[in-house]
């Protein structure tokens, strides 16, 4: 049985050494191979923790972080440096193509366009920000044709810190393409014009995409609330 599905899996661009314990990684990568996945852009990508995440899942396709911040891009580049099919770019991704100003965060992680909320900060001291970067903003649709090419099934992670709602307007030409969305689904407020989790539900189902997993996020530890999860979207 195990031989079976490795030999799936490598027929979509994986390659799983052995079966995963986690469920929730299993259903992920059923939903990859399902969906025929070939591309991961991952929005937000910090010094590459997602990339690294996927690779251990067993996914070999290729993958395109955007991160816009000068010192965790270093670490990116170096991150994914020795990775042939792992490409790093310096950018900001939105619902515009321009230059921006980003809050940096203490932890770098919760950096964001907007500004942050006490209920973040509470939960996550270092979510604290401590200065300004200016940035290039760039929408998935203006740059889907230099790091995809035609007919290449993508899917996009969205890690954008409040911003999660303007990275998916900026991709409303590339629908077409774009076969999967995995974003950060915030239950309350942690930053200022945020929007919440029912609202990007609905309007990634508008789009034609469904919420085929949930995994559990960020929380309050000391209270235990639950304050973000992750949602997998596919068409």
């Amino acid at each position: 049985m195990k031989g079976f599905i490795k030999k799936v899996a490598q027929r979509f661009g994986h390659d799983i050494v052995h079966l995963p314990s986690d469920p929730i990684v299993r259903q992920w990568l059923d939903l990859m191979r399902s969906n025929n996945i070939e591309m991961v852009f991952d929005v937000g990508a910090n010094t590459g923790q997602f990339g690294k995440k996927i690779r251990s899942f067993g996914y070999t396709g290729s993958i395109v972080s955007f991160e816009p911040l000068s010192d965790a891009y270093d670490q990116l580049q170096l991150t994914a440096q020795n990775d042939q099919a792992w490409q790093a770019v310096r950018s900001g991704i939105g619902h515009y193509d321009g230059i921006a100003e980003i809050n940096v965060s203490r932890n770098s992680y919760s950096s964001s366009l907007l500004d942050i909320l006490p209920l973040h900060v509470d939960s996550e001291v270092d979510a604290v920000y401590v200065r300004k970067e200016t940035i290039i903003m760039l929408k998935i649709d203006s740059v889907i044709n230099q790091y995809s090419r035609p007919g290449q099934n993508i899917y996009v992670k969205i890690d954008a810190q409040g911003f999660e709602r303007q990275v998916f307007e900026g991709c409303s030409q590339s629908f077409d393409r774009i076969k999967g969305f995995q974003v950060e689904l915030s239950i309350q407020q942690l930053y200022e014009q945020e929007t919440l989790m029912a609202e990007m539900i609905d309007l990634l189902r508008q789009a034609g995409y469904k919420l085929k997993l949930i995994e559990g996020g960020h929380r309050n530890y000391e209270t235990g609330e639950l304050l973000q999860v992750e949602g997998y979207f596919f068409k």
